[in-house]
């Protein structure tokens, strides 16, 4: 894994850990009857929050595929990373 990969996945995290804190408390005013984020902000820290645990995912799966310790596939994922991967067997018909 190189630095800035595992910065990323770092840096990830705490972008993960940082949009749930403000999710969270986004919740607990509501539940208090209080207002505390828009709507719009309300879903960017959601989007946050889901990117950044779909990124820490695709990273640790792409490290058990590599090291041969996935049992099961996730489709989008091996699909990403599969795009770079040369065709090997799978030839287009009527062509040469």
């Amino acid at each position: 894994m190189t630095i800035m990969r595992m910065l990323a996945s770092w840096g990830a995290l705490a972008l993960a850990i940082g949009s749930f804190s403000h999710m969270w408390q986004g919740v607990r005013a509501v539940l208090e009857g209080q207002r505390l984020y828009g709507p719009l902000e309300g879903a960017m820290w959601m989007a946050l929050f889901l990117g950044s645990m779909g990124y820490l995912a695709f990273v640790i799966y792409a490290a058990d595929r590599a090291a041969g310790r996935a049992k099961r596939g996730i489709r989008l994922f091996d699909w990403i990373l599969d795009r770079g991967a040369p065709r090997v067997g799978r030839e287009v018909a009527g062509r040469p």
